[in-house]
C-alpha cells in the first residue's frame, strides 16, 4: 500500500486532507496570506483544539511578525517553524495520513502555497479533571493523588516520583479503529528480561478494534481468559505504581483510562495495603491477619453453618443449638435456599449502590440491608442466626484491599457454599482443595501465581501473610528476580 503525500499545490493538498477526513463537521480552515503574497492554508478541528493557543502563537506570528518576503525561501515550512511559530511542540511531515492522525488529537495543521511539507503544531485543548484524590484506594499516610485520564499527565506524575536514569517509557498505539495511544512504562536492569519480552510481545499481539481501557486491554493479554483470579491488578494512585515498578514489575498506562495496571503479579499481593509499610511492624501484621482472618470468614462462614445446622448438628455446644433452634422455628425455607437467597439480595444491594450515584448508592445499600433484614425477621422469612452469619461475612468483605480480588472471592463462596450442601464437610474440603490447586496451575507471564508460597521462596516470605523489618525484605522479590544459570 503506497503512502499518500503532499504536493505542491495548496488546494490538492486541503482536497487529499478532506478526503481521510469526510463529513467531519468539526473541521475548520482558516485562509490567509502572508508577505509577499504567500497563501497559507490553517487546519484544526474545533472542539479538540485551543482556539486561543492558535490565534496567539500561529495567526499573529503569521500575520504581524513576519518582516521577510518568503517567496524566494526554498523549505517555507522548516523556516517558519523555526522562526515564527512561538508553540513548543512543532512538527513536520508531509504524509497525509499522520497528519490526519495528528489533527483527530487535537493538533493544528498549517499548509503553504508551493511546499510539500505542513507544520503540525501542539494545540491541543485540555479538556480533563484534575489531578484529584483518590475515590477507591483511599488512604491515612502517603501521597492522595490518582492518575486522571490524561497519559501524559499520568507518565509526569510517575517520572516526578521516580526520578531513575533507568526508567523506560515505551509508546504503543491499540484499537484499529480508535487508536488510542498507550505507554509501558519499567525500570531497566531491574525488570527480568525474559518477563519483559513476553510482556512486549503480547502487548504487539494485540489485535482489537475497539480499546476503551486497560482492563478490555488485559483480556486480550491473559493466559487464563476464564480462570475468576485477576492476573493484573489495578492501581489508581502513582505512588502505589512506582513502588511495583521499583519491585520489578511494568505499568501499562491508556489514554482515556484513569487507572493503571501492574504486571506480573502473584496472589498474595492483593491482600496487601500500602499502608503497611508505613506503619510499625507490629501495626502492620496485625492488620494482615485480620485481613487473613476476613478471609476465612469470606470463604467458610455461610458454608460451615450451612453443614452444621444441616448433617452435623453434634458438633454444635448445647448452648448455642438451643439459640439457632429457636431462631429456626416456623422458617419455611431449608437452611441452603435461606442462606443462597440472602447472598442473592446482598448481592442486588452492591451491585445496585455501585450503579447509582454516590450518595444515592450509600443510602440504597445502608438503608435498603437495615429494612430488608428487618423485614424478613419479622415475617418469619429468614432466621436471625442466618441474617447474622450473612452480615459479618458482608462486613469482611469490605477488609479485601483490591476490587477485583474480592469480586472473586465473593465469587468462590458460592462455589463453596454449592458443595457444602450437596457434599457437606467433605464438599468444603474438596472446594478448598479446588480453588489452592487452582491458584498453584495459575502464572502471570511465566511468574507462579501462588510464589512465595508455591513454588517456596523463602527470602521473600517476610513479605507474605506477615511482614519483616524493611531492611530485611529485598528491593525486589525472588519470584521477579532475574535468575542466573548454574553451570
Amino acid at each position: 500500500m503506497t503512502t499518500k503525500n503532499l504536493t505542491t499545490d495548496l488546494k490538492k493538498n486541503k482536497h487529499l486532507i478532506y478526503s481521510f477526513l469526510a463529513s467531519n463537521y468539526h473541521l475548520r480552515c482558516r485562509d490567509i496570506i502572508l508577505k509577499g503574497n504567500v497563501n497559507c492554508l490553517i487546519i484544526y478541528i474545533d472542539g479538540i483544539t485551543d482556539k486561543d493557543c492558535i490565534e496567539e502563537h500561529i495567526i499573529a506570528p503569521l500575520l504581524f511578525k513576519i518582516d521577510t518576503k518568503l517567496g524566494n525561501i526554498s523549505s517555507l515550512a522548516y523556516y517558519i517553524s523555526k522562526r515564527y511559530i512561538s508553540i513548543n511542540s512543532t512538527e513536520i511531515s508531509k504524509e497525509v495520513k499522520h497528519i490526519c492522525e495528528r489533527l483527530k488529537k487535537g493538533q493544528t495543521i498549517v499548509l503553504f502555497d508551493n511546499e510539500d511539507n505542513a507544520i503540525i503544531c501542539d494545540t491541543f485543548k485540555d479538556s480533563f479533571r484534575k489531578v484529584s484524590d483518590a475515590k477507591i484506594e483511599e488512604n491515612i499516610r502517603g501521597a492522595k493523588s490518582a492518575f486522571v485520564e490524561n497519559i501524559k499527565i499520568n507518565i509526569s506524575m510517575i517520572q516526578e516520583k521516580l526520578i531513575n536514569n533507568n526508567l523506560r517509557i515505551e509508546k504503543y498505539v491499540f484499537g484499529k479503529e480508535n487508536n488510542i495511544e498507550g505507554a509501558l512504562i519499567y525500570l531497566e536492569g531491574v525488570i527480568d528480561n525474559k518477563i519483559l519480552t513476553k510482556l512486549k510481545s503480547k502487548l504487539k499481539s494485540v489485535k482489537a478494534n475497539y480499546i476503551p481501557d486497560t482492563g478490555m486491554l488485559m483480556q486480550y493479554m491473559e493466559k487464563h481468559p476464564y480462570s475468576v483470579f485477576p492476573q493484573y491488578k489495578t492501581v489508581e494512585k502513582p505512588d502505589k505504581a512506582v513502588s511495583d515498578i521499583i519491585q520489578g514489575k511494568a505499568i501499562i498506562i491508556i489514554d482515556g483510562c484513569s487507572y493503571a495496571v501492574t504486571l506480573p503479579v502473584v496472589f498474595i499481593e492483593f491482600f496487601q495495603a500500602f499502608e503497611d509499610y508505613s506503619n510499625k511492624i507490629v501495626l502492620a501484621n496485625f492488620d494482615r491477619f485480620i485481613r487473613l482472618l476476613a478471609l476465612i470468614i469470606i470463604l467458610l462462614a455461610s458454608p460451615l453453618y450451612l453443614v452444621l445446622i444441616s448433617y452435623n448438628i453434634d458438633l454444635i455446644p448445647q448452648d448455642l443449638i438451643y439459640i439457632i433452634s429457636e431462631s429456626r422455628k416456623d422458617i419455611p425455607l431449608p437452611p441452603f435456599i435461606e442462606i443462597l437467597l440472602m447472598e442473592i439480595v446482598i448481592e442486588f444491594l452492591r451491585e445496585g449502590g455501585l450503579r447509582l450515584p454516590s450518595m444515592v448508592g450509600q443510602t440504597l445499600s445502608i438503608v435498603g440491608g437495615i429494612i430488608l433484614g428487618q423485614a424478613a425477621i419479622n415475617s418469619g422469612f429468614v432466621s436471625p442466626t442466618t441474617l447474622v452469619v450473612i452480615s459479618v461475612t458482608v462486613i469482611c468483605t469490605f477488609l479485601i484491599p483490591n476490587y477485583e480480588m474480592s469480586l472473586t472471592i465473593r465469587l468462590c463462596r458460592f462455589f463453596i457454599l454449592i458443595l457444602a450442601q450437596l457434599l457437606g464437610l467433605f464438599g468444603i474440603m474438596i472446594g478448598l482443595f479446588a480453588i489452592i490447586a487452582h491458584l498453584i496451575s495459575l502464572e502471570s507471564l511465566g511468574v507462579p501465581y501462588f510464589s512465595p508460597l508455591a513454588p517456596v521462596r523463602y527470602n521473600d516470605l517476610q513479605d507474605t501473610l506477615v511482614r519483616g523489618r524493611l531492611k530485611d525484605i529485598g528491593r525486589v522479590p525472588k519470584s521477579f528476580r532475574r535468575r542466573k544459570r548454574r553451570n
